[in-house]
């Protein structure tokens, strides 16, 4: 046996409570507010949207429509009403054509109104939200490309980098042709650790050239194959500042000349460092240098070397530095060695620029000849 059969007229949803006897077809109106769910809302659809889509059932300002059921609403197709209070037969009420409902002639108007239908307010939303999705999709979409893009591009330097490093620069000269060529291991005579940089300078040479109370910066580095050591001398009116650094390279089959070895590795670097001194950069902070090859220094032909010479000017003071590199096999030593010439603040200087370049080129001669067997 049906709900309508059991119970007919009893109300349906979330309105069937045990106390609630109102007919469905009554609606809101015959709700009493202290009994409704949200009793401050309107209703969601007007009030005459039964009549008007057809449907049967109680309108509601309260008159019955022929053909209707006071008690609810009629029973479903080949069925027949049970129980006493069943209506006499009535004829069957022809369905009323809801009128045409004219859309907004602006897209994307809003679709709202007592006449609005609900579900083409919802369907008109739900077709803005779908296109919103695709303009989305399709601009996930277009990143998704560009990424590709940047990614194939970055492979592409990636790979030109490496064709550049094994293969040459376009000059027909191979730089590395050959992987199997290149030289992973420290070859013979080549230096793994270097001596301790603040042991490698005589005392004499310091208290020649730095005469006075030296201070060494601490701690100094001395990590087996990078050493240096920093001494100053502050008593007006002198000030010097006295710094070296001997670092042995290891092999390194990224460099762009050579074979990999660790010799080709200090020669790539020393040349690094001339270039440096004879054009800085911009935002280095240093000027120009004058650039001087050296000679004689210890180690024969496996040494090489340059003297720079700078003036600094920063605040009214001025500063004379004398920078010497020297290239052994794959050891580069370098010795800094600077004069305060004219103090903003104290009496300082001045200082000569030739005893500053003589004793950095004594300085390294002597440490580059703790390298040498």
């Amino acid at each position: 046996m049906t709900h309508h059969e059991s119970f007919p007229g009893r109300p349906r949803g979330r309105r069937a409570r045990p106390d609630n006897d109102v007919p469905e077809w009554a609606g809101y109106d015959a709700m009493p507010a202290d009994e409704r769910e949200f009793p401050d809302l309107s209703p969601v659809r007007g009030r005459d949207a039964r009549a008007r889509d057809g449907r049967t059932g109680q309108p509601a300002q309260g008159q019955p429509v022929q053909g209707q059921s006071v008690h609810g609403l009629p029973p479903w197709e080949d069925q027949s009403w049970t129980g006493p209070q069943a209506p006499p037969p009535q004829p069957p009420v022809q369905p009323v054509q809801p009128p045409v409902q004219q859309r907004p002639a602006q897209q994307g108007a809003d679709w709202t109104g007592a006449d609005a239908d609900p579900m083409e307010a919802f369907s008109e939303r739900w077709q803005r939200r779908g296109g919103d999705s695709r303009d989305e999709r399709r601009a996930d979409r277009r990143k998704q490309r560009r990424m590709l893009i940047a990614g194939g591009a970055a492979l592409a330097v990636v790979i030109a980098v490496a064709v550049y490093y094994f293969t040459g620069s376009g000059s027909g000269q191979a730089v590395n042709p050959d992987l199997g060529s290149l030289i992973t291991t420290f070859l013979p005579g080549e230096v793994q650790t270097v001596p301790d940089a603040c042991a490698a300078v005589p005392n004499a040479s310091l208290d020649q050239y730095l005469p006075g109370q030296l201070r060494i910066a601490a701690p100094p580095l001395n990590t087996g194959a990078n050493s240096q050591c920093t001494w100053t001398l502050d008593k007006a009116p002198v000030y010097r500042v006295l710094e070296v650094d001997i670092q042995a390279f290891s092999p390194n089959a990224l460099v762009t000349i050579g074979d990999g070895s660790a010799t080709f590795a200090a020669m790539s670097a020393f040349a690094n460092y001339e270039t440096a001194k004879q054009t800085p950069g911009a935002k280095s902070g240093q000027p120009d240098a004058t650039v001087t090859n050296l000679s004689g220094m210890p180690g024969g032909d496996d040494s090489v070397a340059f003297e720079a010479t700078q003036v600094f000017k920063v605040s009214g003071a001025t500063t004379d530095m004398a920078t010497v590199v020297v290239r052994y096999r794959n050891v580069i030593v370098t010795v800094v060695l600077n004069g305060l010439d004219h103090a903003n603040v104290g009496n300082y200087g001045p200082v000569s620029a030739t005893a500053l370049s003589s004793a950095a080129q004594t300085v390294a001669r002597e440490v580059t000849g703790k390298l040498v067997h």
